[in-house]
């Protein structure tokens, strides 16, 4: 019988934990289906099953049931806010450029990220902002939050209860 790729699976899985030994009895095609197996008593016609994808004529079909084919997960809901946050980062996006501009005048090797959240109320209103991360100096990071709360944000009312995260980092990677 020619190895497949479950069948040699198989038989490295054996391999691998014992199976094959002497002690072991040897594969055989007279081996009959009792239900439980050890590595070393399984049988061929089981062997042959798995390599078709699917039960053979004469097996038991109540004590091995065929697993269920894997689904792809279905499509994710479109996120309205999505398209809300990347478009206050466009908006947002010169006014910080020009906060790191300053401070790279101050050390021209300046870089780091800033991480800035945007939380929107239930009513669709924007109810804070924070810095939750930053590795610029911090007063390249306050002048980027100011930025950001100046901004406008009229199409907050899309993300009622949402919470989106501004990423910043300079220099912008090519």
């Amino acid at each position: 019988m020619p190895l497949t790729g479950v069948s040699l699976v198989l038989l490295l899985t054996m391999a691998a934990c014992g199976g094959g030994g002497a002690a072991k009895p040897p594969l055989t095609s007279e081996a009959k289906d009792s239900g439980a197996e050890s590595f070393g008593e399984v049988n061929p016609a089981d062997l042959a099953e798995l390599d078709a994808g699917g039960p053979s004529k004469g097996s038991a079909g109540a004590s091995a049931a065929p697993a269920p084919a894997a689904t792809p997960a279905p499509p994710a809901p479109a996120d309205d806010c999505t398209p809300v946050g990347v478009a206050f980062e466009r908006r947002a996006r010169p006014k910080m450029k020009e906060c790191y501009a300053t401070g790279k005048k101050k050390d021209p090797n300046l870089q780091g990220t800033v991480r800035i959240a945007v939380e929107i109320d239930t009513a669709g209103k924007v109810k804070g902002t924070k810095i939750t991360e930053k590795t610029l100096p911090d007063a390249v990071a306050q002048c980027m939050l100011k930025v950001v709360k100046a901004t406008p944000l009229p199409e907050a009312s899309k993300c009622p209860g949402k919470t989106f995260t501004i990423p910043v980092t300079f220099p912008t990677p090519s």
